[in-house]
């Protein structure tokens, strides 16, 4: 009897994250240690496609396509919020700002707060859809400050990249409140994030496409094999269907 791979493959816009695992099973005459090392494996090796906030975001940038810019929005003098609520209240504004600028119609978005220990303010992180806003409407709609914007995807990194410095902000209690979340993206963009496949296999090989624009484990060692079981992980994103899209 062939051993059975448990595959899972979640895909999100051009971006696809699969693992697969042949786990192992409990038997009667395991002893504890063995019971204990198979419990482990089967913890840890879940599945990769979405087991932490940075792989829940970049799951969610990556709906965003070949389409996503991210903005850094900062504070003059003038508007800066002394705190984090103050912040919250001004991006409400600001969201609803844009949705009037729409005539109500829903839009995608992402965004994160942080506070700059270097220069000691806060700023705004956003993201959203060139087809649904422009770099000058952001800078027409955003009213307190200046307004930088970056490409989501980038050949180096791909959106985990964007989605690992969302995340990198630790909660400290006073200007970032403890176990407030560090993004919060829209529900639009949730409800468009398909369910993840899955299927078993006689086989562990990942097969991706030989052209892709970025593709990588995730960090550190995603492979392991061990006497109980083995788990492989692997994600790309594919180019456009007419051809690839260069990125800087």
């Amino acid at each position: 009897m062939s051993a059975v791979w448990y595959c899972t493959r979640q895909r999100a816009g051009p971006l696809v994250k699969e693992c697969r695992a042949l786990r192992p099973r409990f038997s009667p005459l395991d002893d504890q240690y063995t019971r204990s090392e198979k419990a482990d494996f089967k913890r840890r090796y879940r599945s990769a496609v979405c087991q932490t906030p940075v792989d829940r975001l970049e799951l969610r940038l990556g709906l965003f396509g070949f389409e996503g810019t991210h903005y850094e929005l900062s504070f003059d003098d003038e508007h800066l919020p002394r705190t984090f609520k103050g912040v919250r209240r001004v991006l409400s504004n600001l969201l609803k700002r844009c949705k009037r600028w729409r005539n109500g119609r829903p839009f995608d978005y992402v965004y994160a707060i942080e506070y700059g220990t270097q220069h000691c303010r806060y700023h705004v992180h956003l993201v959203l859809r060139d087809s649904e806003f422009s770099p000058a409407e952001v800078r027409y709609l955003w009213r307190q400050g200046d307004v930088q914007d970056f490409p989501v995807l980038l050949k180096h990194g791909g959106y985990r990249r964007l989605a690992k410095y969302f995340n990198k902000e630790p909660s400290d209690g006073y200007f970032l409140p403890v176990g407030r979340h560090k993004w919060s993206c829209s529900r639009t963009l949730t409800a468009k994030l398909p369910e993840p496949e899955t299927w078993e296999d006689s086989s562990g090989v990942i097969r991706y496409p030989r052209h892709t624009l970025w593709a990588s484990s995730l960090d550190g060692p995603q492979n392991f094999n061990n006497e109980f079981g083995s788990y492989y992980y692997y994600s790309w994103i594919e180019p456009k269907k007419n051809g690839a899209l260069y990125l800087e």
